[in-house]
């Protein structure tokens, strides 16, 4: 039952990836505002626990993720306003996300101290597998590399692509689907693998 809750998890939080388009600079900007959401979650928390308003979680936690989105969106405007106007409703999206929500809540037996420990780790590996996909689907589709600049985004060439470019897939939503069924099935093959070494051992 927990192995295929980690699935069921794993699936949702990268459903983060699909909303926003396949560039690495709106990789950038998503993972930004997924830690600043975290991070501030967490904070939201540990403050309804020490002032002891844990009935009112739920709805500071809801209030926080949404206002802090705006202002997010407010400053990327700000900088760069075609991203911000790309991303549109993809921003709140992520303030919605299970991934988010799930790091903030879990607190099995966990101190503070602990809790901040375990999400850290989990949101540093999950940020750069969710960089490396946009860094992968940038590359492989558009032959490009881009980045978050002022008043749009910066590209850097690395290989220039003719008319028919077949790799163009994997930039739509099928094509990011396809990859990350990929990811699931290399991911459960690896996990398989590993349960059957450990067996063994034993």
């Amino acid at each position: 039952m927990i192995k295929n809750y980690y699935y069921i998890y794993i699936a949702a939080a990268l459903s983060i990836i699909i909303p926003f388009p396949p560039r690495f600079a709106y990789g950038i900007v998503a993972i930004i505002l997924l830690n600043i959401l975290i991070y501030s979650g967490f904070a939201v928390k540990v403050l309804t626990e020490k002032f002891h308003l844990k009935s009112m979680l739920s709805s500071l936690l809801i209030f926080t993720m949404v206002a802090l989105t705006g202002i997010y969106k407010q400053l990327l405007i700000l900088y760069t306003p075609s991203i911000a106007f790309t991303s549109g409703l993809a921003l709140y999206l992520t303030s919605f996300s299970s991934y988010v929500y799930g790091n903030v809540l879990d607190t099995v037996g966990l101190s503070p101290k602990e809790h901040l420990i375990r999400t850290s780790k989990r949101t540093l590996l999950f940020s750069m597998l969710v960089l490396l996909f946009f860094l992968f689907r940038d590359i492989i589709s558009f032959g490009s590399i881009t980045l978050p600049a002022l008043k749009g985004i910066k590209v850097i060439t690395i290989f220039k692509i003719g008319e028919f470019h077949p790799f163009y897939f994997f930039a739509t939503i099928p094509g990011t689907l396809i990859v990350l069924g990929l990811i699931f099935a290399l991911f459960s093959y690896i996990d398989r693998k590993l349960m059957i070494l450990r067996r063994a051992s034993e």
